[in-house]
C-alpha cells in the first residue's frame, strides 16, 4: 500500500512539474510576444507563414521534417550562391561510393566526381580512377606548392583535393562531387559548400560491413571501428553538417539524397534541364523500381 502511494505521489509530483514548465513556457512566449508587439503587428504575415507550414507538416506527415522544412521554404530563401561542390562525407565503409553511383547515374549532367589524389597503391579490384595515384614525394611536393585546397593524412596515407581537379569539373560547366572523411570536410570549411554527412544504422551494423568489405588483422579492423566512433562524435557537435543522412536502408538513402540534391540544386537542376522541370528524376526511378 506505501509503494502505491509513493508510485501516485511521484506521478502528481511529475504532472505538476510538467504543468509548471508548460506554464512558464507560456510566459515566456507571451513575454516575448509582448518585448515585440509592435514587429509583430506590422508583419501579420509571420502567422500567416507559420500557420501554413505547421498545416503542411501534418498533412504531409515526413519522416524527415528537417528536410522537409529546407524544401518547403526554399521559395524564401534569398538568392543562394549557385553551383556549390556537393561534399559528402562519413566513416569507412558507411556506403559513400554506392549512394555517389546512384547520384552520377541521376544527375550525370549536373555533377562530376573530384578524383582525389593519394600516395596509397592501387587495390587490384579498384576503379583506376577512384584515385589520382603519387608517390609520397609526388604529393609532397604538390602540397608545397599550394595545389590543394585540403589535405589529411589517414591509415599511413596522404590524401588530398587538388584545385586543379575542381577547375576541371568547373571546365565542364559541372558541379564538384567530393567524398572525404571527417578531416577533409573540416580542411575544406572554408569554402562555399553543400556538406552531407552519412551515418550508418548502427555500429554492429558498421561492424558487418566493414568486415564484409575487408580482410583486415584484428587489429586494423578494431581502429577502423574506433575511427569511426570518432568520426560520428565529431560530427554530431560539427555545426558544418547541416543535411544528415542514415544509410540503413539503401533505397531508402538513395530517395533521400536525390531529394535532397533536388532540394539544394533545383535552380541549377532547371538550368540544365528546361525551365519545365519539376524535380521528378528521383520520382520517376523510383516508380521504374515499382513497376520491375
Amino acid at each position: 500500500m506505501n509503494q502505491q502511494q509513493d508510485d501516485f505521489d511521484d506521478e502528481v509530483k511529475n504532472l505538476e512539474q510538467g504543468m509548471v514548465n508548460y506554464l512558464n513556457l507560456a510566459v515566456r512566449k507571451q513575454k516575448l510576444i509582448e518585448s515585440h508587439e509592435e514587429y509583430i503587428s506590422k508583419h501579420p504575415e509571420m502567422r500567416e507563414i507559420l500557420n501554413d507550414f505547421l498545416s503542411s507538416v501534418l498533412l504531409n506527415k515526413p519522416d524527415d521534417v528537417y528536410l522537409f522544412s529546407k524544401e518547403y521554404f526554399h521559395p524564401f530563401n534569398p538568392t543562394p550562391v549557385k553551383d556549390k561542390p556537393f561534399i559528402v562525407c562519413g566513416p569507412f565503409g558507411v556506403g559513400k561510393k554506392t549512394l555517389r553511383t546512384k547520384v552520377l547515374k541521376e544527375y550525370g549532367d549536373l555533377f562530376d566526381y573530384c578524383v582525389s589524389h593519394t600516395t596509397r597503391e592501387r587495390k587490384p579490384a579498384e576503379d583506376e580512377n577512384q584515385y589520382h595515384y603519387v608517390t609520397q614525394d609526388e604529393f609532397d611536393k604538390m602540397k608545397a606548392d599550394g595545389k590543394f585546397l585540403e589535405v589529411a593524412d589517414s591509415w599511413g596515407y596522404s590524401y588530398g583535393t587538388s584545385k586543379e581537379e575542381i577547375e576541371r569539373i568547373r571546365a565542364e560547366e559541372k558541379i564538384p562531387y567530393i567524398e572525404v572523411d571527417f578531416n577533409g570536410a573540416n580542411g575544406l570549411k572554408s569554402i562555399a559548400a553543400n556538406f552531407v554527412f552519412l551515418y550508418p544504422p548502427s555500429i554492429e551494423e558498421l561492424r558487418r560491413r566493414i568486415a564484409n568489405r575487408t580482410e583486415d588483422t584484428e587489429e586494423l579492423f578494431k581502429k577502423r571501428i574506433e575511427l569511426a566512433i570518432k568520426e560520428i562524435e565529431l560530427a554530431n557537435n560539427a555545426v558544418l553538417f547541416t543535411n544528415r543522412i542514415t544509410n540503413d536502408d539503401l533505397e531508402k538513402a538513395e530517395v533521400q539524397i536525390c531529394t535532397l540534391i533536388e532540394a539544394l540544386y533545383f535552380q541549377e537542376l532547371k538550368e540544365k534541364r528546361g525551365e519545365d522541370y519539376d524535380g521528378s528524376a528521383a520520382k520517376l526511378d523510383d516508380a521504374e523500381k515499382d513497376k520491375s
